[in-house]
């Protein structure tokens, strides 16, 4: 072969191999293809086919279900029982939830007491540890009176205390003054002096319950009969709920509530001791007045018990923190006892409560220095800014015609107290059966 053909073959053989591997795909694909349509006949054919014996199936057992009668019934009522049994559940969760809920938010009568149940002891164990262990030796243990009531609620607790060993009738007894003057404190603090149970409700709840504060109350009298050591019941804002029928108009659920109360109330007892704390005990029903046998007067604090009171919650919640050292609190040199007279003195007309209120402000402006360290500049600040708010607040209730009424003993040889209000004269006198120490 010459040089030139041997050159043409050459050039001629990528042109070749070209066609020869586009052949070659072109029949792979074709192959590819064919097994795909294969495959997929094959997937058609045995779903079709799974459908009729799936079909047939259903069909014979249909067939002998309905021949049958007995299957039939059975089949009928375990279809019911079942739609019945899926209802049942459904609702009665949906019952079982409101029970709960309601049992859970619905309001209880009672705001304290000292009773403590199992369950109770296991999710607050260290707070029932330290009401067990916190009995006060005294019975003005946190309480601040003038010395005339002081000898005599004095008397009062010497007399429940004999009351409860021996078993004898107890007195009911009327706390009366402005909020704040320590009559909640004292009523709980002579029932544990007395190693009597107590329990603290509030008139204005037991207002607000209607029918269901009728019977909480039944449950009430009926724990306090069945206790063994003697029962304490304190009515707070009694007024709110023992009030006048005059007074404005009462519904029935009220009236009803109202007899209740005064039918379980109306002799002496030797199960259990009423005691009543009450703003404005001129607005009690009349026949809580014949209940009543002891009334006590707890007034504003004056300049000697404000002076004890300013110390007593100055020394609770700012010297004390500050000599401990445990707290970021410390206090500046300066005269403490002069500083305590001065503040007594501008806090003229507030309550043993708001003078612990501005013992926690106090406590509070000392946290917020940088240091730490309450100076008597800051102090001095401090006690002027809650009189200027605690003055503007009264202005407000004043404004409102919500201003706190103020009530005035009249002298021993009387033997009742002589209630005034701001504008007002005298009112009459109040026909307690009262009876003094």
């Amino acid at each position: 072969m010459s040089k030139e053909a041997v050159n043409l073959v050459q050039m001629q053989e990528p042109t070749l191999q070209l066609e020869q591997q586009s052949k070659l795909k072109q029949l792979v694909n074709e192959e590819n293809l064919g097994k795909q349509e294969e495959s997929v006949l094959k997937h058609h054919q045995t779903f079709f086919a799974s459908i009729r014996t799936a079909v047939n199936i259903f069909g014979e057992r249909f067939s002998a279900i309905v021949r049958d009668r007995d299957t039939v019934t059975a089949t009928v009522v375990g279809l019911t029982l079942l739609a019945g049994g899926v209802y049942s559940a459904k609702n009665g969760t949906a019952a079982a939830a409101r029970f709960i809920e309601a049992g859970l938010f619905k309001t209880s009568l009672v705001r304290e007491k000292s009773r403590i149940t199992v369950l109770e002891a296991l999710q607050h164990p260290f707070q029932v540890r330290r009401q067990v262990l916190s009995r006060p030796q005294d019975v003005l243990e946190g309480v601040v009176l003038s010395p005339r009531l002081e000898a005599k609620v004095r008397i009062m607790a010497i007399a429940t205390r004999n009351t409860e060993k021996n078993r004898r009738l107890y007195r009911n007894v009327l706390l009366y003054g402005p909020p704040g003057t320590g009559k909640t404190l004292f009523a709980k603090n002579l029932a544990l002096y007395s190693g009597m149970d107590y329990a603290i409700m509030t008139g204005e709840d037991l207002a607000l319950m209607g029918w269901e504060g009728m019977t909480a109350m039944c449950k009430l009298f009926d724990r306090a009969d069945t206790s063994r050591r003697g029962f304490l019941l304190l009515m707070d804002d009694a007024d709110a709920f023992l009030r006048k029928p005059a007074t404005e108009e009462i519904n029935q659920d009220l009236r009803v509530a109202q007899d209740t109360f005064l039918y379980h109330t109306r002799q002496c007892s030797n199960k259990f001791m009423l005691v009543l704390a009450s703003r404005h005990p001129e607005q009690l029903h009349r026949d809580i007045h014949d209940s009543v046998d002891m009334l006590c007067h707890f007034d504003l604090p004056r300049q000697e018990e404000r002076e004890r009171l300013v110390r007593m919650y100055l020394d609770k919640y700012v010297l004390k923190p500050a000599t401990e050292g445990k707290q970021r609190l410390k206090l500046a040199q300066f005269d403490y006892g002069r500083k305590c007279v001065e503040i007594a003195r501008l806090t003229e007309g507030m309550s043993g409560r708001k003078i612990a209120q501005l013992a926690v402000s106090c406590q509070a402006t000392a946290y917020t220095s940088e240091d730490g360290v309450l100076t008597e500049a800051m102090l001095d600040t401090c006690v002027r800014d809650f009189i200027r708010q605690h003055q503007q607040k009264m202005h407000l209730l004043k404004s409102d015609g919500l201003g706190p009424r103020t009530s005035t003993p009249q002298p021993e040889s009387s033997g009742r107290p002589q209630l005034t209000e701001p504008g007002c004269g005298p009112l009459p006198p109040l026909p307690f059966r009262s009876l003094h120490i």
